[in-house]
């Protein structure tokens, strides 16, 4: 895939195995005459025509489907596309893939439809990673958030930010270049002006990245107590499903389980654990390392205990926990059971539905503090590892022009610590090609994509 190579490409672009409907994808140059030889028709741009669907060199009948012809460059790839819908069968995508290859076109490689897309200017590479974060959205919010990035939203900002400081730049070559004619010099007052306003932005953007860092990556919330506690029971509640075996037999659950939901926008990865007691089997202990390594990764804990959650809490996770926790006291529908002494332990009746609201509110507001975020949260931005460093490289230019300017330091100088800047932002948005960045975040990828 790297570099460019414009030959014809093809790949399914839903997942594999059986389904109602599969979706195969070919991008490259003249695909008008493949389109003729697998449906026996003139193509249309942009237009979807229910056919019969033939084998390019032996006119097999392969299926019927809807196949669709996007003329470069208003495509996806910004070249010529087909897009062929055809039944979900196993079979059926094999033979069209099949009957691709043997017409001379080669299978994709992952996110090779997305890799021409940037090539062919049809997004940025911010667009790209976007696409990325679209496909494994594990909310809604982040989804939304990812649909800006895709737009191009963070994109145009960062465009915007580049551009001003351009601007600062051709005055200050003004003056490097014209300072012994008669013109207006551009006071440095106002340049360290501008300067500080741009840095103002960088410094937002990488706040608001930690929002989206935590809005994407989502919320470990871990269910913590000793056996047959009713840990399992609730971890089944709160999802709204059977995910885990509940039983009276304590020590049925020996390893973690995960399970994601979402709640208020926010995903939450919940997990539910071994009990923590003490036993010579050794599956047993297994499983209670395991509750402890899980529990220095959780964001939020939930202690469990049909008896004094409290308790529980100080005899034997009090120094491990974060600062949030919540604490439960379980199986209140039992005769024996007896209300909590305090005021922030939450009772809870999985049979009876009782206190689940409570719990789920107290777990919404917990996830809202740490994931964080000022303002209109579709207004923040998911920012990857490889954007925040260059983000960072920015500020660090931006900074030390500032300095510059405070020192007294020849306008030159200055200028050559905001072209720096300048070069950081082009790499953001990949106007700077770079081979080893683009297999990176291209080969991670599905093949249809």
């Amino acid at each position: 895939m790297f570099p460019y190579k414009q030959d014809n490409i093809v790949a399914l672009a839903t997942p594999p195995g059986i389904g109602a409907l599969a979706i195969v994808r070919l991008s490259g140059t003249n695909l008008k005459e493949l389109y003729q030889s697998f449906t026996h028709k003139s193509p249309k741009n942009r237009f979807a025509a229910f056919t019969g669907l033939y084998h390019p060199v032996n006119n097999n009948l392969l299926d019927e489907a809807v196949v669709t012809y996007f003329m470069a460059p208003k495509s996806f790839t910004g070249e010529d596309m087909i897009e062929i819908s055809c039944h979900g069968g196993n079979n059926v995508q094999n033979n069209i893939l099949q009957a691709a290859i043997e017409s001379g076109v080669r299978l994709a490689e992952p996110g090779e439809f997305s890799f021409r897309s940037y090539m062919n200017g049809k997004m940025d590479l911010l667009q790209a990673e976007a696409v990325s974060s679209l496909i494994t959205s594990k909310s809604t919010l982040s989804t939304e958030i990812s649909l800006n990035h895709l737009k191009g939203k963070v994109s145009a900002t960062l465009q915007k930010i580049k551009s001003d400081i351009l601007d600062v730049l051709s005055l200050i070559e003004n003056e490097l270049n014209f300072s012994e004619e008669e013109i207006e010099l551009t006071s440095l007052e106002k340049i360290k002006d501008d300067v500080i306003c741009v840095r103002s932005k960088i410094q937002s953007i990488l706040e608001s990245s930690t929002f989206g860092k935590n809005i994407f990556s989502g919320i470990r919330v871990i269910l913590l107590g000793k056996p047959n506690s009713g840990k399992s029971s609730l971890f089944n509640a709160i999802l709204g499903y059977e995910r885990t075996i509940v039983s009276s037999t304590p020590g049925t659950t020996r390893d973690t389980i995960e399970a994601w939901f979402e709640l208020g926008g926010i995903p939450i990865c919940l997990i539910d654990t071994a009990g923590v007691w003490e036993s010579k089997e050794y599956l047993d202990s297994l499983g209670v390392e395991k509750t402890m390594d899980e529990l220095k990764r959780a964001d939020i804990c939930i202690i469990v205990d049909e008896t004094n959650p409290e308790k529980l809490l100080r005899k034997n996770f009090k120094k491990h926990i974060k600062d949030h926790y919540v604490l439960v006291k379980s199986k209140i529908d039992l005769e024996s059971s007896s209300p909590p002494k305090l005021d922030n332990i939450i009772s809870i009746s999985v049979k009876k539905d009782e206190g689940l609201n409570k719990l789920l509110t107290s777990l919404s507001t917990y996830s809202q503090l740490i994931v964080g975020g000022k303002g209109n949260r579709l207004d923040q931005v998911l920012v990857t590892k490889r954007q925040r460093q260059l983000l960072e490289n920015s500020m660090f230019f931006i900074n030390e022009s500032i300095n510059q300017l405070d020192a007294g330091v020849e306008t030159d100088i200055i200028a050559s610590t905001l072209r720096s800047f300048v070069i950081s932002i082009s790499d953001v948005v990949g106007e700077i090609p770079n081979k080893d960045v683009m297999k990176n975040i291209f080969n991670s990828f599905c093949v249809g994509k």
